[in-house]
């Protein structure tokens, strides 16, 4: 345990002392950190079971206490599986960024953020896990740094704003529990009693504490801002795992306090709004990482609804449903983690060799990159739940809970659970519509700007490696389904009833249904093989077809009849424009020359809620800049009215 942390410290430390030595640096840290992710992968793997705490620089005056149990061997073991596929990408990736800033401070900041990660969850009192959550915070902003531009700036204020916010609402959560147990130990929260109007209170802080950084809605929109703006391999972390760590701490909070309920239905409610919401932008964006951001809303969207269920069933006294439901949100963190990192390393080779982010700029990449076209195909068919790939197990086990969960006594109950099943069914046909465009926008068709499409390359060899890792792993974990499951009840089985999910190769389900994604592709296989069987049998015309340009109703064919991203949504915004408040912008380029319409889509979200909030607080800020005049008697003062106001608070309290 101690031996993985250490190996990200000192690839940490070595980058930084190469300093001067740019490119070595680079290569060296991510090397560094690809090694430390790998021993991480096997070790949390083969530890998954195991409960393990040690004790760290015992001669500090408040030592850290390790504490790595089931549920937290889990998390970390999906932080370094999508770390490692980071790093190897990033070993030639990151000399794209030698001339906006050093590649060793790069490199170092990156081991750092992953051990900030890793430790924040092995954490086991208030004080520590504090000081990683803002560790993580805080270098994550300074990675998307690299990316130094208007929009990159801008969107860390967005980022570090909303973080803060939430870090806030943790800290009061903590605080609040610390003061009914005397301890900031988490071992001092597990038996906690709290009347249901203080319980409720501290569950809603560390809601919105944590379910800030994990973006669901409505406090989403730091990502498709953030995302975007961050390099790769970073963006890869952020979406596949950094979210992920924010909804381990909303599954501590649950298991130490005394549920009810109606928090299970809450979770519900916003997971549906977050699934929805996130693939309803996520189909009208033109810029790809922006697109891929917004799925990660609606992914996390998905996860609160597992997640919900598993919290109803415990507080319901239903194991089974909250066993169902607690293997469904963690089943598709680990997918999630998977596909969505593979998708963010395929949109960054795009980036890589074409060099903007604009869907409609491109087309045609498949025959320029095979292996990255492969790569993001992949993850668009996991992402969409198709068989037999990792995210189809995982919506399907989802399913099977929320059908348990509206089989409630109450009726609220089962209308709420209803209500989430149709969200997460027009999701899933929402996500299949935008992954198409995404994909045959991109790598189909032919090019739309010819420039482009004459530079573009295969990437270098270690960012296809760095792909197929989760390649390997959206097919392993959709194929061998059986294993997955199996180990993740036993993480489940440590906070929840006994539940028997497996039986062989089939996944079973509360309701009596079972699955095999084995069997499903065994017949996908066999429907594939049976058209070619029957050509070779019947000694079809080996003749070579004859090729010539697309018919285009007696003219010339144009790569500008091609469909691009703004009319395959053309009728959704539309129909949804109270929504979307989508702005067309025309440009008349002269008589002779071709009409340019431009349709962009904005968050109203962000108008309605945010807006206000941030003229509120420079209003705010200018009537209280008065207060600064230079004078230091009158900051004395201030300090002076300062600690008599807090010595009057303690003492109230």
């Amino acid at each position: 345990m101690t031996q993985v942390y250490f190996l990200y410290v000192i690839g940490c430390i070595i980058s930084l002392l190469l300093y001067k030595q740019n490119k070595i640096a680079a290569k060296v840290g991510f090397s560094i950190s690809a090694i430390a992710s790998a021993y991480a992968v096997f070790y949390f793997l083969v530890n998954l079971e195991q409960t393990v705490s040690i004790n760290m620089f015992e001669s500090l005056l408040y030592s850290p206490k390790l504490v790595l149990n089931p549920l937290g061997n889990f998390f970390s073991f999906v932080v370094s599986l999508v770390s490692l596929a980071s790093s190897i990408y990033a070993i030639q990736y990151s000399g794209e960024y030698e001339k906006k800033g050093s590649l060793a401070v790069m490199a170092g900041l990156f081991n750092a953020f992953i051990l900030s990660m890793l430790l924040l969850i092995a954490s086991s009192d208030v004080f520590w896990f504090i000081i990683f959550w803002e560790c993580m915070t805080v270098i994550s902003a300074y990675l998307i740094c690299f990316n130094d531009s208007k929009s990159s700036l801008k969107a860390i204020m967005i980022y570090l704003g909303i973080a803060h916010l939430g870090a806030m609402c943790i800290t009061a959560a903590f605080l609040i529990m610390s003061a009914q147990t005397g301890s900031l130990e988490f071992s001092s929260y597990e038996n906690i009693q709290l009347s249901p109007v203080m319980a409720s209170i501290v569950f809603l802080l560390a809601f919105i504490g944590f379910g800030s950084k994990a973006g669901m809605f409505p406090m989403h929109v730091w990502l498709p801002k953030a995302h975007p703006a961050a390099p790769t391999n970073v963006s890869a972390l952020m979406s596949g795992v950094m979210i992920k760590v924010a909804l381990f701490g909303i599954i501590k909070f649950c298991l130490w306090l005394p549920v009810m309920e109606w928090w299970g239905l809450l979770i519900i409610i916003v997971g549906a709004l977050s699934a929805l919401l996130g693939v309803l932008y996520a189909l009208v964006q033109h810029d790809y990482k922006a697109l891929l951001a917004y799925h990660s809303v609606e992914n996390i969207g998905i996860i609160l609804l597992g997640l919900g269920t598993g919290v109803y069933g415990i507080a319901a006294n239903m194991p089974t449903l909250a066993a169902i439901g607690f293997l469904a949100g963690l089943y598709h963190i680990l997918n999630h983690a998977t596909f969505k990192g593979l998708l963010f390393l395929g949109a960054g080779s795009v980036l890589y060799t074409t060099h903007t982010k604009e869907m409609d700029n491109l087309g045609g990449l498949a025959r320029k990159m095979p292996l990255t076209a492969f790569a993001f195909l992949i993850g668009s068919l996991a992402i969409t739940a198709i068989p037999p790939l990792n995210g189809f197990v995982s919506e399907w086990v989802t399913y099977q809970g929320m059908f348990q969960g509206a089989l409630s006594e109450y009726a609220s109950s089962r209308v709420v659970f209803c209500i989430a099943i149709v969200a997460l069914a027009l999701t899933g046909a929402l996500a299949v519509m935008c992954f198409v465009k995404a994909y045959s926008v991109i790598f189909g068709g032919t090019p739309r700007d010819k420039k482009i499409f004459e530079n573009a390359r295969e990437v270098p060899v270690t960012m296809v490696i760095g792909m197929f890792v989760l390649v390997a792993g959206c097919i392993a974990f959709g194929l061998g389904a059986n294993i997955v499951v199996k180990d993740i009840m036993l993480v489940v089985s440590s906070f929840s009833g006994d539940y028997e999910a497996v039986n062989g190769t089939v996944i079973n389900s509360p309701m009596g249904s079972t699955v095999s994604p084995l069997l499903i592709a065994a017949v996908l296989v066999i429907t594939v093989l049976i058209p070619v069987v029957i050509l070779k049998l019947a000694k079809a015309n080996r003749t070579k077809p004859r090729q010539t340009d697309p018919w285009a109703c007696g003219f010339k064919y144009d790569s500008r009849m091609q469909m691009t991203a703004s009319p395959f949504t053309g009728d959704l915004r539309r129909l949804l424009n109270w929504l979307y408040r989508s702005e067309t912008k025309v440009k008349n380029q002269g008589y002779f020359a071709p009409v340019v319409y431009e349709t962009h889509a904005k968050d109203i979200w962000w108008n309605l809620l945010y807006e206000p909030v941030i003229k509120l607080t420079v209003n705010t800020a200018k009537v209280v800049s008065k207060m600064q005049n230079g004078n230091v008697n009158m900051y004395s003062l201030y300090i002076l009215i300062a600690l008599c106001l807090f010595v009057g608070i303690s003492y109230l309290l």
